[in-house]
């Protein structure tokens, strides 16, 4: 009995502390409706439309962080009193559907964060005086023959390694119409990625997509 009461005092001893926040995505938009939840307190709290969060929770709690569409993140609670958390955003259909309909961004706001990264994430290709110049530059699994582009891998000896051109989604005889400054990526797909263009990517596929 002794021991139960000496470990029930335990926990009751146990001081919490307000802890408050910002939660954010693309480390400088604000989440609203966003979640928060100590662990070991059990206290929660929902961002409002700032971020801003404010809990109690025990000291070395855990905060656990979520919200549709974002990971979900733990921060340990230490020392401090105020926390910034950003949470990650993985882009797909579904991902942005959850986050706008649960509230937590709007969807003009979110479409031009990951506009603007997809922005910053672009290369220049322009220094490159032509797009076999580029290729022979940017795609190792690939040799470049004039205006003829070929998979390095040799699969077929009586068959021609010539690789599938990919231009925004559309099969294209060949490629001198692409100019450099327009390709916003430019990819080779082999083996079982190629599955969507049948035996006509049986050699592989160079995927570019313009700007």
């Amino acid at each position: 009995m002794l021991g139960l009461l000496i470990i029930g005092f335990e926990v009751v001893a146990q001081v919490t502390k307000s802890v408050s926040g910002i939660v954010t995505t693309f480390k400088q938009i604000p989440l609203n409706k966003v979640k928060v939840i100590a662990v070991k307190s059990g206290k929660f709290a929902y961002t409002d439309s700032s971020g801003l969060f404010v809990l109690q929770s025990f000291e070395k709690d855990i905060l656990k962080v979520s919200a549709s569409g974002f990971a979900e993140r733990k921060i340990q609670v230490g020392k401090q009193n105020t926390y910034m958390i950003d949470l990650p955003y993985r882009d797909n259909v579904k991902n942005f559907n959850d986050a706008v309909s649960k509230g937590h961004v709007s969807n003009i706001v979110l479409k031009q964060a990951i506009d603007s990264k997809q922005l910053k994430n672009v290369k220049d290709y322009s220094k490159y005086n032509s797009i076999y110049e580029l290729i022979t530059s940017e795609v190792n699994e690939v040799s470049v023959k004039g205006t003829g582009i070929f998979n390095k891998k040799i699969r077929s000896m009586s068959l021609s390694p010539q690789v599938l051109y990919v231009v925004n989604e559309r099969v294209v005889p060949d490629l001198s119409f692409v100019n450099t400054a327009d390709v916003k990526t430019i990819e080779f797909i082999d083996g079982v990625g190629t599955t969507m263009w049948g035996m006509q990517g049986a050699n592989g596929v160079l995927k570019i997509t313009l700007k």
